[in-house]
């Protein structure tokens, strides 16, 4: 089956794990002897190897700036042509779309109306808002009245006279969906351009079982671990404050070790809370680590924090907590209730709460027969969330989407 993948970023270009997450799909689609071509954006283009295979053509709009904006008209044009010419060229058996978010939404208009099954991925919250939010389709809907109208009244002249903007938003197409949780099919349901006739929920997962099995388990006494970017949405700073109640409130003087990538501003930012709190000295910023050196802060981890301050659609390094048998402390947002239970999986605190985050910390730190029985039921619902799982999850979905596309 030729089969066409639409993705906004697409490794080596990424920006989180959702982009690895297509990739891992497509290279088990490629296994099983599906022709799978990619038609992503030219973001970071220049860093990537050539490959006939990815097509690194579509405009990036993800930065939302203003001179975006006023360039949407010929970024949205420039995208009608590409994905044209891409469907010219894959002539696919099915579409698959990733993420839409960060392109013009008039490409996947064309992918809609081309006929082909069309099934959709969603990880992210762009599907519910992909035409109404775009930065020229959003200005097809109604215009707003007076000055501020002019520019909506402008690109409606825009779409009736210029060939490539000529793209027919209004009548829906049927799709085969299939949304990373519960919680993220509420917040971005399908919008009316889409008449879901399968849909589906499947947790994401890159986690390799077996590789984070085999991390041996040597855990240093108060050291808490943190997995993600530095930036203020996965909630580093809501551990930092953390360290500084354990001390006050429970008698525990932790350390930190925060694993992950950041701006130089944003680590200033960290360092600059962790001296106002009294634990400068008690907080490591290691960078992205992999292989080796991530598998010798896994060993030495007493607790494992993923504090998101976002709404989370299902973050990989809650599976890869469980999976690496490291006592688990959990924000109650997002996906991430969906994902393992509380009390009996893993301990739950609320958004950017410092206290429940400290108190749950203490708990794993105390160590006993209550904490070892929930990484023990946190490593066999891991084991559910794994590779294996998720990919014959993505199998079902493929299969029973494209037959019910093909039955209607």
């Amino acid at each position: 089956m030729r089969v066409l993948v639409l993705s906004d970023l697409y490794p080596p270009a990424t920006r989180g794990g959702y982009e690895v997450e297509c990739h891992d799909v497509v290279e088990h689609l490629r296994a099983l002897g599906h022709q799978v071509v990619v038609l992503t954006s030219t973001w970071r283009a220049d860093r990537a190897p050539a490959d006939p295979r990815v097509l690194r053509r579509l405009p990036w709009t993800g930065e939302g700036v203003r001179r975006e904006t006023l360039l949407a008209p010929l970024h949205s044009a420039r995208a009608t042509r590409v994905a044209r010419a891409a469907l010219d060229e894959v002539r696919p058996d099915a579409i698959y779309v990733w993420n839409a978010g960060g392109v013009p939404s008039t490409a996947l208009r064309v992918l809609q109306l081309h006929g082909a099954p069309l099934l959709v991925r969603v990880c992210e919250y762009w599907f519910g808002h992909v035409y109404s939010g775009d930065q020229f389709t959003g200005h097809l809907q109604a215009p707003a009245p007076g000055v501020r109208g002019l520019w909506d009244r402008a690109m409606a002249v825009a779409a009736r006279v210029v060939p490539p903007l000529r793209v027919d938003l209004a009548a829906p197409r049927p799709a085969a969906v299939c949304w990373n949780s519960a919680f993220v099919k509420e917040r971005a349901p399908a919008p009316p351009q889409f008449a879901v006739v399968h849909g589906a929920i499947v947790i994401p997962s890159n986690a390799r079982t077996l590789e984070l099995d085999a991390i041996p388990r040597a855990p240093v006494a108060g050291r808490v671990l943190f997995v993600g970017r530095l930036g203020k949405t996965k909630g580093a700073q809501t551990v930092i404050r953390a360290l500084g109640v354990l001390e006050r409130e429970h008698g525990v003087r932790a350390e930190l070790h925060a694993v992950g990538d950041g701006s130089p501003q944003e680590r200033a930012t960290l360092e600059a809370l962790a001296r106002e709190h009294g634990v400068a000295d008690r907080v490591t910023f290691t960078g992205p680590l992999r292989g080796a050196a991530f598998a010798a802060e896994v060993t030495a981890a007493s607790a494992w924090c993923v504090p998101s301050v976002w709404d989370e659609p299902a973050p990989l390094t809650c599976t890869e907590a469980a999976l690496c048998r490291v006592p688990a402390v959990f924000s109650r947002v997002g996906g991430i209730p969906e994902m393992f239970e509380d009390g009996a999986q893993a301990l739950f605190h609320e958004r950017e709460d410092e206290r429940g985050c400290a108190a749950a910390i203490a708990d794993c730190l105390a160590g006993g027969p209550a904490v070892q029985a929930r990484v023990e039921a946190a490593l066999a619902r891991g084991r559910e969330l794994s590779f294996g799982p998720y990919l014959e999850a993505m199998d079902r979905f493929l299969n029973e989407g494209i037959a019910a596309l093909r039955a209607r």
